[in-house]
């Protein structure tokens, strides 16, 4: 090698050692500037108040829901990223400092690989939004363990989203182009109810709303590793198309081209692998484990009450023992049949994002086999909580639709009303009752239900052979909480209920020990139990008519009765 080959050489690495160290420093600038963006400070804010508010639900925390969950609010954060990086790439033109720009010593290409480099400025907001909720979720007791892959997806989105604000602002320097390719980004994530299909795996984001179905993980499902990586490439592509936009030796450009081949390669496999179906067998397990609880869940006995709860739960089972044992040390004498309470799972299979790419004939034989599972038939001696919607911690009205199951089936009322043809049966109605009153008394003497909370659920009028009634919500009612439905209560007998609490218990239960069988008897009128009572039978507002839009009616709970 010639002295003058050698020394051509030496210039050429030194010019690349020192456009690198120019990249590095400012790249460093461009981080701080990105981290300090109120831009950035505002989406982190933003996006901690989505995931508050969409992401963690008010049920039990479930992660493999919640950690998409989480990345509903990183989208927020990812938008804030992306306007502010495009407004980072294009400030030399809106600024009218191009030509002062060009006097520096590094070249246009030089700078916006720095800026994206920079983009690890966003880095410790998503970090920290990812963090905070993590700790949320775990302190409100969540069930399984985070997926680090879909944390992972989540950072990766928003970097993708900044690398997209720069190829957006290397190209278009007006701020409102950043808003507009925000507006875009956000239209797919916009609505859970926009993908009822097996594209909604691409946008992973909106998946909540199928995954809380779930009792347990569905391994690989979303599929969290091929997620990341689509990102991962897109986040590339991005970056690749803004240093092209810079121009640049024709040997430069082709290289960029090649490599932006392969980002979009990277992208299509990894968007493939997102669209595969679920394989049967895992389908046909999660069919079984819905449809027979029993052969997967793990039971507790307690005070002679048997609790079966899926994999994973078993934290919850304090919280579920709690109001059982309040209402049974009430009880004079406990009922010949036993009670179990059993997690169930509401888990549809007609739903295309779990079943697609199967045929019609197996996707027919897991409805089948979900329509005649636990919890669609009516049961005098089981009660059926739904999976993941028991709120962490003491929830009143979760405590008292437990506790009001537990006294409908000591009195004899039905727990369960049963789900008919995939839709709930008539509910009953315990019509005029004592044993009615005696169960909500019973709720409210083993959780302590403030008679304000209670009243807060609301009334409603029932058509009971053409006659209306008045009748009681209970908060917690519609919350999901129970799979299925109980006796409708009247607002009779919530009101003679709340007038033996403002009894001495001890009195109460004098009257209820000494002639408990008679109290259970379907025939007993409230109007009977207030008599013994020595109290005046309150009396609900008077119904005049019947509202046009009721549904058919209500029958009254008999022993005809399960």
């Amino acid at each position: 090698m010639t002295a003058a080959v050698r020394t051509a050489a030496m210039r050429t690495s030194a010019g690349r050692t020192a456009a690198v160290r120019t990249a590095a420093s400012l790249a460093v600038v461009e981080g701080r500037l990105l981290a300090r963006s109120a831009l950035v400070l505002g989406g982190l804010v933003a996006g901690a108040v989505v995931v508050y508010r969409f992401g963690l639900g008010q049920g039990q925390p479930l992660w493999w829901n919640a950690g998409w969950g989480i990345g509903y609010g990183q989208q927020i954060l990812a938008l804030a990223v992306l306007a502010a990086a495009q407004l980072a790439a294009g400030r030399a033109r809106r600024d009218g400092l191009s030509e002062l720009y060009r006097s520096f010593p590094a070249a246009p290409r030089t700078r916006v690989l720095a800026q994206l480099a920079g983009l690890a400025g966003a880095v410790p907001a998503s970090l920290v939004l990812i963090g905070a909720a993590v700790v949320t979720i775990d302190l409100r007791g969540a069930v399984g363990r985070p997926g680090l892959a879909a944390l992972a997806a989540g950072l990766l989105l928003v970097i993708a989203a900044g690398a997209a604000g720069i190829a957006v602002g290397t190209r278009f320097a007006h701020p409102l182009a950043g808003v507009l390719a925000a507006f875009v980004l956000l239209v797919p994530f916009s609505q859970s109810n926009r993908f009822n299909d097996p594209f909604i795996w691409l946008f992973p984001w909106v998946a909540p709303n199928q995954l809380s179905w779930l009792p347990g993980p569905l391994a690989g499902y979303p599929p969290a590793a091929a997620h990341a990586v689509m990102l991962a490439g897109l986040a590339a592509l991005a970056g690749l198309v803004a240093l092209a936009l810079t121009g640049g030796r024709r040997r430069l450009r082709a290289g960029l081209a090649v490599a932006a081949a392969a980002a979009a390669a990277v992208i299509g496999v990894a968007g493939a692998v997102q669209l595969r179906p679920i394989p049967a067998a895992d389908l046909t397990r999660l069919a079984a484990g819905v449809a027979s609880p029993a052969t997967v869940q793990h039971c507790t006995t307690a005070s002679q009450v048997r609790y079966c709860l899926y994999p994973g739960f078993g934290e919850e089972l304090p919280a579920l023992q709690a109001p059982v044992r309040g209402v049974l040390a009430e009880l004079p004498r406990r009922p010949a049949s036993p009670l179990t309470i059993r997690q169930t799972a509401s888990l549809n299979f007609t739903d295309p994002t779990l079943t697609h790419g199967h045929p019609a004939a197996l996707r027919a034989r897991w409805n089948r086999e979900l329509a005649h599972g636990a919890g669609t038939v009516s049961s005098a001696s089981a009660i059926y909580l739904t999976a993941g919607t028991w709120p962490a911690g003491a929830s009143r009205p979760a405590r008292f639709s437990l506790a009001l199951a537990t006294a409908e089936w000591a009195v004899g009322l039905p727990p369960t009303a049963g789900i008919v043809d995939g839709s709930f049966s008539a509910q009953c109605v315990p019509l005029g009752q004592a044993r009615e009153a005696v169960a909500i008394w019973l709720a409210i003497r083993a959780t302590g239900a403030p008679a304000a909370q209670l009243r807060a659920g609301g009334l409603t009028v029932a058509d009971i052979g053409g006659r209306p009634v008045l009748t009681w919500f209970y908060p917690g009612e519609g919350a999901g909480y129970l799979t299925s439905l109980g006796p409708q209560p009247t607002d009779a007998g919530y009101l003679l209920a709340q007038a033996m609490t403002r009894l001495p218990a001890a009195r109460v239960s004098r009257v209820l020990d000494g002639a408990w069988s008679t109290w259970l008897s379907w025939h007993t009128s409230q109007a009977r139990l207030a008599a013994a009572l020595g109290i005046a039978l309150p009396r609900p507002p008077a119904v005049r008519g019947l509202p046009p839009s009721l549904p058919a009616p209500n029958p009254v709970c008999d022993p005809g009765q399960p």
